[in-house]
C-alpha cells in the first residue's frame, strides 16, 4: 500500500523541517511525503531545500495563497497513493504512526454485528466490513506550556452527539481527523474537503453519514505542538473567531442534511447530494520537484481534474 503524508503549509518556515523530518522518518517504507506550499512569502522552500534530494519527498508550491482546504485538495488530486494522511506544519508523528495505521486499515475478520443498527448507514447486518480510515489519539501541547493526551474516541462524533462531550479537557478535544489514514475509495465516493477553516469536521460528519467504517487506535500516535500563529490559536482564525464562527454555521447547515439522509426511508437516500466536488479551476501551481511522485486522482469526484503549472493546464513537469 501506497501512503502519501501530506503536508500543507503556509509561511511556517521555521517549523515546517521537523514535520517533515518526523514524516520521512516513518518505520512504514512504502511513504511518500507531499508538502504542499500554500503560497508562503517566506523562507518555506529554502527551508526544505536539503529534502529536495529525497526520492520520497516532493515540494509544490502553489502561485497564491488558497487556504488550506483547498491545499489538502490539491494533494488529494495530486498525489499517488492507495491511503493518505494529512499532518500539519507542527505535527511531529510517532515514528511507527504510518505502519500501525497501514495494519489496522488492513485488519480483517470484522462483521457488522446484527445487534446494532447497521442498516441506518446502509450496511447489511452481518456483512464483512472493510476498515476504510483509522484515527488515533493525539498529545497537544498547549501555548501555554500544558500538555494533553486525547484518546477519547466518543469525540469523533461530538458534532452528532454534543451531549456526550463531557468532560472536556480542552477546547477542541476532539480527535485529529487529518491525521487518520485515509483510504483513497473514501474520496472517490464523497469529494474532497469544503473550503472552510472548519474542513476536517466536515469532513469527518459527511464520512461517518455515508457508512465509512472507521478503526480507533488508542494510542497517542502525533505530538501536536500549538503555536502562537496556529489557526485555532491566531486571532482571525480560533475558536472564537468571527471566520470560524461563519464556516462553523455551514458544517451545521450541512450536518442537518445528513440527519435528514439518515433519517430517509432505506432505498430513497440519495448520497451525491452530500458530494464535494474538487474544484481547482483557480489554483495555479508555482513549481513540483518531483512530477513522478504525482498521479492524478481521476476518480475523485471533481470540477477539474488539474490544476494550472505556470499558466498552462493540465501539465505535470518540473517549473523552469
Amino acid at each position: 500500500m501506497k501512503v502519501t503524508v501530506c503536508i500543507p503549509t503556509f509561511n511556517r518556515a521555521q517549523i515546517l523541517p521537523k514535520a517533515v523530518e518526523a514524516a520521512l522518518r516513518q518505520s512504514y517504507e512504502q511513504t511518500r511525503v507531499l508538502v504542499v506550499d500554500d503560497g508562503s512569502s517566506d523562507g518555506t522552500r529554502v527551508a526544505l531545500k536539503p529534502f529536495f534530494r529525497e526520492p520520497n519527498f516532493c515540494y509544490l508550491k502553489l502561485a497564491r495563497n488558497v487556504g488550506t482546504a483547498q491545499a489538502k485538495n490539491v494533494g488529494l488530486a495530486l498525489a499517488d497513493y492507495d491511503a493518505i494522511t494529512f499532518h500539519d506544519s507542527d505535527d511531529l508523528p510517532d515514528p511507527h504512526k504510518i505502519l500501525l495505521q497501514v495494519r489496522a486499515l488492513g485488519l480483517k475478520g470484522h462483521v457488522a454485528d446484527p445487534i446494532l443498527d447497521w442498516s441506518s448507514v446502509g450496511i447489511k447486518p452481518g456483512s464483512d466490513l472493510k476498515i476504510d480510515l483509522v484515527f488515533s489519539g493525539h498529545r497537544l501541547i498547549r501555548s501555554d506550556g500544558t500538555v494533553h493526551e486525547i484518546c477519547k474516541r466518543i469525540s469523533v462524533v461530538d458534532d452528532f452527539f454534543p451531549n456526550l462531550q463531557f468532560p472536556s479537557k480542552t477546547p477542541g478535544d476532539w480527535i485529529l481527523v487529518n491525521s487518520a489514514l485515509f483510504r483513497r475509495s473514501v474520496f472517490e465516493r464523497v469529494g474532497g474537503y469544503l473550503n472552510s477553516i472548519e474542513e476536517d469536521r466536515e469532513l469527518r460528519n459527511r464520512i461517518i453519514v455515508s457508512g465509512h467504517v472507521g478503526y480507533f487506535l488508542d494510542l497517542p500516535l502525533v505530538d501536536k505542538i500549538e503555536m502562537e500563529d496556529s489557526l485555532t490559536v491566531a486571532e482571525q482564525t480560533n475558536y472564537l473567531a468571527e471566520h470560524r464562527r461563519k464556516d462553523r454555521e455551514t458544517v451545521w447547515q450541512r450536518q442537518q442534511l445528513y440527519k435528514r439522509l439518515l433519517l430517509s426511508e432505506q432505498g430513497s437516500v440519495d448520497w451525491s447530494e452530500i458530494v464535494v466536488p474538487i474544484d481547482l479551476r483557480e489554483v495555479e501551481i508555482e513549481e513540483i520537484t518531483r512530477p513522478e511522485c504525482l498521479r492524478p486522482q481521476t476518480e475523485i469526484p471533481s470540477v477539474t481534474t488539474l490544476p494550472k503549472l505556470n499558466g498552462r493546464r493540465n501539465v505535470l513537469v518540473p517549473a523552469s
